[in-house]
C-alpha cells in the first residue's frame, strides 16, 4: 500500500450525502460571469468582516495608511531643482535651501523624508557633489541637519 495515498475510508466529510437517484450538484460556477460575481461577492464580505472585527476589536492593529510618494507632492508645495552653475551666488543657494525648509515644514516631513527629498532635487554638479561627499562619510552620520551643514559650506559659505 502506497503511504502517500489518501484511503476514502479514512476521511470524514460534513457535506451531505446526495439524495439516491439524484446527480450531485455542482458547486461551481459555470461561467466566467458568475465566478466573477461570487469572487466579488467574497471579497466584499471578507472586507465587512474585517472592518466589523477592527470596529469590536481596538487592540487590533490597524492596516497603516496607503502610502503617497513624498517626492512629486513636494513640487507641488513649490519645491524646485537646485542647479549649481559657476556664477552662482550664495544668495540664490540661501533662498533654495530656506525655500525647501519651509515647503518640507509645511508637508510636515521627517528628517529622513526631507534629506530623501532635497537630494531628489539636487542636480547636475550638485547631485555629483553630494554622491561624492556621502561616499566618503559614515552613513550614521548622513541626516538632514548634515546635509544643511554640508550645503551651507559648499553654496553659502564659500
Amino acid at each position: 500500500m502506497d503511504p502517500d495515498r489518501v484511503v476514502a475510508d479514512d476521511v470524514e466529510s460534513n457535506a451531505p450525502a446526495p439524495a439516491q437517484g439524484t446527480t450531485p450538484a455542482i458547486s461551481r460556477p459555470n461561467d466566467s460571469s458568475e465566478g466573477g460575481k461570487a469572487k466579488q461577492a467574497f471579497f466584499r464580505m471578507m472586507s465587512e468582516w474585517f472592518l466589523e472585527f477592527v470596529r469590536t476589536n481596538p487592540a487590533a492593529q490597524q492596516p497603516p495608511p496607503p502610502q503617497v510618494p513624498i517626492v512629486p507632492q513636494i513640487r507641488k508645495y513649490g519645491a524646485e531643482e537646485f542647479r549649481a552653475t559657476a556664477d552662482d551666488d550664495a544668495e540664490r543657494a540661501e533662498f533654495w535651501l530656506e525655500n525647501t525648509i519651509r515647503v518640507f515644514d509645511e508637508m510636515s516631513l521627517t528628517p529622513d523624508e526631507c534629506i530623501k527629498c532635497a537630494v531628489s532635487l539636487l542636480s547636475d554638479s550638485t547631485f555629483n557633489w553630494w554622491k561624492t561627499l556621502i561616499s566618503v562619510v559614515p552613513r550614521e552620520r548622513i541626516t538632514w541637519d548634515f546635509f544643511q551643514v554640508e550645503f551651507r559650506k559648499k553654496h553659502i559659505n564659500q
